[in-house]
């Protein structure tokens, strides 16, 4: 009992030193520690998707070609330029430098988006957030795609503009776009649900995109922006099991046409925004930010058109924080809920080399709509669980 009471003391010690989110960030440093200890002897490959970073920003030096038949880069210009500006470092260093920047993006917007939802937050809400959320993104993380760093920048984002930084949030989502398309089905959710940053998420993307005029000649940089429509196009029409919806229902025996995934894309996309301007108005548990976040996440997983199981490294954050909130709720059912959630994804890899002609090589998909069935729930449950809230809570002292 002695030695217990003595490490209580120490560790309760220890917290009020480090502060309420200090044990987060001690994981955080320890898991770029080991993502860098583990990648610090790659070479350039083509398994290494760094190396089609790097190759993009020596593309852009030498002014040649960002989008030929033969090179795998799916991202705008100012992408190139950003990692121009680091190709001139050995490829060693220079990986090493991306990876410890792309895990602390994507610290900082989980930092940001957790401190989001009903008050008070939880002082270990960071803590098991961030536990869960380094396990199921540590994939992406030793690869150093660019999912994190987007990731970060829209949590970010969301919580900012929830705060009323508008200007800031422009910003934020402006950059998350820059790196990579996928960030535009959030951009127009914020510009439709908060009309107020509508212009100057404008004026914020405009002035990112014109930013590569700066470094390159004119018609170099019009060039490379005249071909991003046919390389997004080359991207939708790439031959590959892709981890999206479509994917899974075509495993389940249902192989859908162009059209029916137009016009299922597209009512989900009005269900979508309808369920995050109800959640903007009716504020659940786990906060409308995280909502709109998880809900933007859930859509472009399922829909994007050329989905990777590294890229469902942007619902970490999602499971891990509600999985934080149900855990001090005490709800056990919640918590085994997302616990299902994350062994499904854990899982994932060794279910599709297991079974790769079946459903079960689907089982991130599968994992994503079932977060997404409860991200829907939980938006039109938010005004019963307002009031359960409310009436929970002790009324105000009398003068």
């Amino acid at each position: 009992m002695l030695v217990g009471g003595a490490m209580a003391r120490r560790a309760h010690a220890l917290e009020q030193r480090l502060g309420t989110d200090g044990r987060g960030w001690i994981v955080w440093a320890c898991f770029a520690l080991l993502v860098l200890l583990a990648k610090i002897d790659s070479t350039d490959s083509i398994e290494n998707v760094f190396s089609v970073y790097r190759d993009a920003g020596l593309r852009w030096l030498r002014g040649e070609d960002l989008y030929p038949t033969q090179f795998r880069f799916n991202y705008f210009p100012p992408s190139a330029l950003f990692f121009a500006a680091f190709s001139w470092l050995p490829f060693g260093l220079e990986g090493a430098i991306w990876r410890i920047a792309n895990i602390g993006v994507f610290a900082f917007g989980l930092s940001r988006i957790s401190g989001c939802g009903e008050q008070p937050i939880p002082r270990a809400r960071f803590f098991i957030a961030t536990v869960v959320t380094v396990v199921l993104s540590a994939s992406a993380a030793r690869y150093g795609q660019l999912t994190l760093a987007m990731s970060g920048l829209m949590m970010a984002a969301v919580a900012d503009v929830e705060s009323g930084a508008l200007w800031r949030a422009a910003i934020l989502i402006a950059l998350a776009v820059a790196l990579k398309p996928l960030a535009l089905v959030l951009a127009l959710l914020l510009v439709a649900i908060y009309p107020r940053v509508l212009w100057r998420t404008a004026v914020a993307v405009a002035l990112i995109f014109l930013l590569p005029f700066l470094f390159q000649h004119t018609d170099y940089v019009l060039r490379q922006y005249a071909d991003v429509p046919a390389m997004l196009d080359a991207r939708s029409h790439q031959r590959y099991e892709w981890q999206h919806l479509f994917g899974l229902v075509e495993k389940l025996g249902w192989v859908t046409t162009n059209a029916e995934q137009t016009v299922v894309s597209g009512a989900t996309a009005v269900f979508v925004l309808f369920l995050c301007w109800r959640a903007r108005q009716r504020a659940p548990a786990v906060g409308a930010a995280l909502t709109l976040y998880g809900l933007a996440s859930c859509y472009i997983l399922l829909f994007g058109t050329a989905t990777e199981r590294n890229t469902f490294a942007m619902l970490a954050p999602v499971i891990g924080l509600a999985a934080a909130t149900a855990w001090q709720s005490r709800d056990r059912g919640l918590l085994a809920f997302f616990s299902a959630l994350a062994w499904i994804m854990l899982l994932s890899h060794t279910l599709q080399r297991a079974f790769p002609h079946t459903a079960l090589a689907m089982a991130k998909p599968f994992a994503c709509l079932l977060l997404f069935v409860w991200l829907a729930w939980t938006a039109f449950g938010a005004s019963t669980e307002a009031s359960k809230r409310q009436a929970s809570r002790p009324p105000p002292p009398r003068n």
